[in-house]
């Protein structure tokens, strides 16, 4: 940083008095060549500019779009991914802080990829609804775009550097399939793959800084290269989290970031899911439940034989996955059995006991996509770390068989408690797995022609 100079009187030397005059004329000409050249209008062609616009940013005019170059000149090398972040991220937009610099060696976008691009972006201004014909031309681009493989990646990972992005509107996502440009660049580059396709996807991740990005995009890794990038994609997990933890993430749900945890983490997300608990306790919990092979169970049931404001949700996190963990029924047993279950937690574990178990916002996401019924009313929003999460039946609604033994635990926990409270909500919990069990046998059962 340049130190701006002390400018007191005797710190000023003037110059000699008979060079003063030359010099004010040469500085004034240069000023009035300045000034000229700045006034002449700068050409922008086809070639080097793109309509974007700020995800940040609302849709309600055309003047919401901005003009963007979307790759630099070909004569330069791209700038480093982190450059091109900075120079055009609004403030409202988060960007990793440790994205990895771009390859110096990489392709550079062709012009007919780049208008390619730019015909993704050409929608009504304000979210306005496309009509069937235009929805059918953005596809088409879309999939145009996907066909050149690999010489269409590079002007994908321009547009991606830029960190911009563009709505697509409510009712426009519906016809294509997508929210967002970049939701529909990420999955491009799913569908290109190669080498060429993961690595761009790779770097995607590193600059991502919003929590829905960072799971899509590992989603993308894991079925380009399945294996290959877990610790890539904690990493990046584990960077938001910070980033949130700071306070850089206000209004973002971070709730994407614990499925990458329980998805791709295993055993080796245990830490982060025990740290996080204290401030996201719902996030953290069913994480540690869903962990594969039952790596976070001997956590949960450390919470619910301590003392403190997580043990009624480490209880109900036991009893979602009893039927999967005989040590967490063990463990949840022996705690009714010791009469640890306070009166006002039975409603709540007869909740989950009936089949409306925790699930994370974008387990909600997937079942509405997949034509699933889902009860709105059974959302909750948990103002403390702006937690989101769904209880309700899983996607699928289980098989009879598991509701059937769902109901045998239910026997098995009301013949162990002498609670009196209790009574009435296992019967609850027992009703309600019935009513499912006899849904699914009227589904069953063909129809008489």
């Amino acid at each position: 940083m340049t130190m701006k100079p002390d400018m007191n009187e005797s710190n000023i030397v003037a110059p000699p008095r008979r060079f003063f005059v030359p010099l004010v004329l040469a500085v004034g000409s240069a000023i009035v060549l300045g000034v000229v050249a700045l006034k002449q209008p700068k050409k922008a062609t086809h070639e080097t500019q793109v309509l974007v616009e700020a995800a940040s940013a609302p849709e309600t005019s055309a003047q919401a779009q901005t003009e963007e170059p979307l790759t630099p000149p070909k004569a330069e090398a791209p700038p480093p991914i982190a450059d091109a972040v900075e120079a055009v991220t609004p403030p409202s937009r988060p960007v990793s802080p440790v994205a990895a610099p771009a390859t110096a060696a990489r392709p550079v976008a062709s012009a007919e990829t780049r208008q390619m691009l730019e015909a993704l972006m050409q929608l009504p201004p304000g979210g306005a609804p496309l009509s069937a014909e235009q929805a059918a031309a953005w596809k088409q681009n879309l999939q145009t775009l996907i066909q050149q493989g690999a010489s269409g990646i590079a002007a994908i990972r321009d547009f991606l550097e830029l960190s911009k992005d563009l709505s697509l509107g409510a009712g426009n996502a519906q016809m294509l399939g997508y929210d967002t440009v970049r939701g529909a660049l990420f999955d491009a580059l799913r569908q290109i793959g190669g080498a060429e396709g993961a690595q761009a996807t790779l770097e995607a991740l590193r600059g991502a800084g919003d929590p829905r990005e960072i799971l899509a995009l590992a989603r993308n890794l894991e079925a380009m290269a399945p294996g290959e990038h877990r610790q890539e994609m904690l990493d990046s997990a584990r960077q938001v989290l910070e980033m949130a933890k700071r306070g850089e993430l206000a209004g973002y749900d971070v709730g994407p970031v614990f499925e990458v945890f329980r998805k791709f983490g295993g055993a080796d997300a245990l830490l982060d899911l025990q740290q996080a608990g204290g401030q996201w306790k719902y996030y953290g919990a069913l994480g540690l439940a869903n962990l594969p092979d039952g790596a976070g169970i001997p956590s949960l049931i450390q919470m619910a034989t301590a003392t403190g404001g997580n043990q009624g949700l480490a209880l109900e996190m036991l009893a979602q996955v009893s039927l999967q963990y005989p040590e967490a029924r063990t463990a949840l047993l022996e705690q009714i059995r010791a009469g640890k279950i306070a009166p006002n937690q039975w409603p709540y574990l007869a909740s989950v006991l009936g089949g409306d178990y925790y699930q994370l916002p974008d387990a909600l996401w997937f079942a509405a996509q997949n034509g699933e019924p889902i009860d709105r009313q059974k959302t909750a929003h948990i103002m403390s770390g702006n937690q989101n999460f769904y209880q309700g039946p899983l996607p699928g609604g289980g098989s009879p068989d598991q509701i059937l033994q769902q109901i045998a635990l239910v026997d098995e926990i009301a013949a162990t408690t002498s609670d009196p409270g209790a009574a009435q909500s296992l019967q609850n919990a027992k009703a309600t797995l019935n009513r499912r069990l006899s849904r699914l046998a009227t589904v069953a059962t063909p129809v008489p022609q």
